[in-house]
């Protein structure tokens, strides 16, 4: 029995794409920004299933260096290179400073963050603090006190999982950043 579904429309679906230089500028940038993250994510995969040391360096079709390294470039070239002054290593100047210089700011963004919440933190310490101050203990209070106070546990107890679930989000940009910027002892790509 054929069944046909008339509301969808037929796709090509997936093909493969002739092996040759895509003449189009925009469409072989598109093109290269696609496969440039899915070869550092396949990179970073088999340096972490295997064990390996690695260090790419790709060039965009504008020039531009894009570098992954686990655990980091100086490490893994000065394994193989030995110790060679940087000019002799085959690593321009402006990749290395590039990478330090992407480290750095996503470093900095993560401190940021952090020291936001910790201000945040130390804000709802403080208020806590001075509503103690004006409280009677617990067992001095009338039932509809008790009513209000177990209402507003309850409210806390909703924003629990929501304060938890933004941190955990920051952590996963913070965690994206260092894989794009190479912030997690070189062990990520980074762009220049």
């Amino acid at each position: 029995m054929s069944r046909r579904n008339t509301s969808r429309g037929v796709t090509r679906g997936r093909q493969r794409l002739p092996l040759a230089r895509i003449e189009n500028e925009v469409q072989r940038l598109v093109t290269f920004s696609k496969r440039r993250t899915g070869l550092f994510k396949k990179t970073s995969e088999m340096s972490t299933l295997c064990g390996t040391e690695i260090t790419m360096v790709v060039f965009s079709p504008s020039g531009k260096p894009f570098s992954f390294s686990n655990p980091d470039m100086n490490t893994v070239l000065t394994k193989y290179f030995g110790e060679i002054p940087r000019a002799e290593a085959n690593v321009p100047e402006h990749i290395i400073r590039a990478q330090r210089d992407a480290k750095m700011r996503a470093m900095t963004s993560q401190i940021n963050v952090l020291e936001a919440l910790i201000d945040e933190e130390m804000l709802v310490d403080q208020a806590l603090r001075e509503a103690e101050k004006g409280r009677p203990s617990i067992s001095d209070l009338q039932l509809p006190e008790l009513q209000s106070m177990e209402h507003h546990m309850k409210t806390l107890l909703d924003q629990v999982p929501e304060k938890l679930n933004m941190i955990s989000i920051m952590g996963a940009q913070s965690q994206a950043m260092e894989t794009r910027f190479g912030a997690n002892d070189g062990a990520g790509p980074s762009g220049v």
